[in-house]
């Protein structure tokens, strides 16, 4: 129930009852609770000092833009790493350092520092020094950072996740998640420390008075888009301060300075004849269309080519980049399919099913098994390792594999916990990544179990589906509605899309679409006018539906931009038929 509070606040905003109701839900009573969320501001962003180890890490970065040191910026092949290599190599450029970067090929590399391909970049005489800065690793790459060091790196890590136990190599350290770090929150993304790291350095030289002598001093919220992209795109928690860098860097990408960004916008349908947005960016066109591109490159290809699409200023370029990043993506998208129902098949064919954690091995794509891990445990609910194989420099073979938990399982725990059975791991509680050896990966499986198994007690492993408020369709898709809708992005962890119920809508559509009919598509008669929907996944409920024409629906609004024009639609996310109790969801 909306306090008296937040009632007047909302008569004074004007503020759609729907929204009024979702505001209270989430605990936003207060009005400055509600002025916070619904207008996030920058001045509000903790200081950058108060970050630990931000006083270490500004001095070098500092030194070495003063004396014109070259800095090499090494970051991971996924979105997170990928974004924030590209901020802050834009930003020394744009400070006049001589910034290069190296991003690690996903299958011959792997994740991480890599010896050799560090002495490839060393400085010919050691005693030159380099700074290494890494992005979105290096947190447990004690035994790299100390090479490293020997070939001429001075070593600054910045990561975000969690960080081993023991005395640590590097010169300097961001990471929210250290023990001694007081900043206001460990859930930042890769690209989240990244942007402080420049915050910090910009203030650094302002005390040094380098922006005294004519130099122009770099605008740090141009750098939000890109921040706004690897914090989706890493589905960190959207708490307080990840709200407002998203929030704003959306705005910034709605603006389109950023000729890559732009490009990614056109190619992925998102821009008008006129070039602009069609309709307001969401969290949704980041995790489901920008960000799977710029991952397809490190997937199928090289990471690096989506750094260069976000540095690059020459449109045409961008446009070319972009279109080649499409095309990688639709290739993904067709291997991971594959991959999925060969993992599917191997599942079914196991013999066990008492187990708690679902570890699979096989043939597969590298480039694909996270994102197989992660439709494994919509499906299965319960925490996924996918493993593809691949043969050692002695010709042995190792596993390499990626895995996704489920709420209330700690994955990097669980790993913790039988760490001498792999070869090198890391991650956090909900994506990991590990190598093992042919000779004790069953002795690993079996230990994993185990500690998976420590920790369910008594969580339900089955995730049900949360309904934030029964309301009638042409309520929620009214157009105050569903424009004020959009004050309540980004979506995502901590913050999730509110879903709807209605009972009994009048259904005057009902066919199925897409490969093997499995998708529904359905149209529902409000008390205004026909309203166009879908439901990924829910082919299969077409009979049932057809005799049962008074279902519950579980729906969210979804944005649809076809030839130019923006349309909202209803996304039936669950259904609940007479005969069943619950109101079922389905996974794809």
């Amino acid at each position: 129930m909306p306090s008296v509070e937040l009632q007047q606040l909302a008569t004074r905003l004007k503020l759609h009852p729907v929204i009024v109701k979702l505001l209270a839900q989430r605990g936003m009573q207060e009005q400055k609770k509600v002025e916070e969320f619904l207008q996030p501001s920058l001045a509000s962003l903790p200081s950058p000092l108060e970050m630990g180890g931000m006083k270490e890490a500004v001095s070098l970065a500092g030194r070495a833009v003063l004396a014109g040191e070259p800095i090499l910026v090494w970051g991971d092949y996924d979105v997170d790493g990928t974004t924030g290599t590209a901020l802050l190599v834009s930003f020394f450029r744009e400070l006049g350092g001589a910034a290069t970067y190296t991003i690690p090929n996903r299958i011959t590399h792997g994740y991480g520092l890599h010896v050799d391909l560090l002495r490839s970049l060393a400085p010919v005489n050691p005693d030159h020094k380099t700074l290494l800065i890494t992005v979105d690793c290096g947190i447990s790459a004690n035994e790299e950072i100390l090479a490293a060091q020997k070939m001429g790196f001075r070593v600054l890590v910045t990561d975000h996740h969690e960080v081993p136990e023991g005395i640590f190599a590097a010169d300097a350290i961001l990471n929210p998640k250290q023990s001694a770090c007081t900043f206001p929150t460990e859930e930042l993304a890769g690209v989240g420390v990244a942007f402080y790291l420049a915050c910090g350095i910009r203030q650094y030289l302002r005390e040094k008075g380098y922006f005294d002598e004519g130099r122009s001093e770099p605008d740090v919220r141009d750098l939000l888009d890109l921040v706004a992209l690897g914090t989706i795109a890493d589905m960190v928690p959207l708490g307080k301060v990840n709200r407002i860098l998203v929030k704003e860097g959306m705005q910034r990408i709605e603006q389109q300075k950023r000729a890559g960004i732009s490009a990614m916008l056109e190619v992925a349908g998102l821009l008008n004849s006129q070039k602009k947005t069609i309709s307001a960016i969401g969290s949704g066109d980041i995790g489901f269309l920008l960000a799977p591109m710029i991952n397809a490159a490190g997937r199928l290809a090289e990471a690096a080519l989506a750094v260069q699409l976000l540095l690059n200023r020459d449109r045409g370029q961008a446009k070319e980049l972009a279109s080649e990043l499409l095309l990688l993506n639709n290739e993904r998208k067709k291997i991971g399919q594959d991959v999925y129902a060969r993992a599917v098949t191997l599942k079914e064919l196991q013999k066990s099913y008492n187990d708690k954690c679902l570890i699979l091995k096989g043939d597969f794509h590298h480039g694909v098994i996270g994102i197989v891990a992660s439709r494994l445990v919509e499906k299965f609910h319960l925490p996924t390792i996918v493993f593809g194989q691949e043969k050692d420099s002695q010709g042995r073979m190792v596993y390499k594999g990626s895995g996704r938990s489920v709420p209330g399982i700690n994955l990097h725990a669980a790993l913790e916990g039988c760490s001498e059975t792999m070869i090198r791991y890391g991650g956090h509680a909900m994506a990991a990544g590990m190598s093992v050896s042919e000779e004790l990966f069953e002795q690993f499986s079996r230990r994993m179990n185990e500690e998976i198994n420590r920790q369910i007690k008594d969580i339900d492993l089955v995730a049900p589906l949360i309904i934030d408020l029964e309301a009638e369709i042409d309520e929620v898709f009214s157009a105050d509605c569903s424009r004020q809708m959009q004050l309540l992005e980004p979506f995502g962890p901590g913050n999730r899309s509110p879903v709807f119920c209605t009972r009994n809508p009048e259904l005057v559509e009902t066919r199925v679409i897409g490969a093997e009919g499995a998708h529904l598509k359905i149209s529902f008669q409000t008390s205004n006018a026909i309203q166009k929907g879908v439901g990924f996944g829910f082919g299969s409920y077409l009979p049932e539906l057809r005799q049962n024409n008074n279902p519950a629906i579980a729906y969210t609004p979804m944005v649809n931009r076809y030839r130019g024009i923006h349309t909202w639609e209803v996304r039936v996310v669950g259904i609940q038929l007479p005969q069943n109790q619950h109101i079922q969801k389905v996974s794809i």
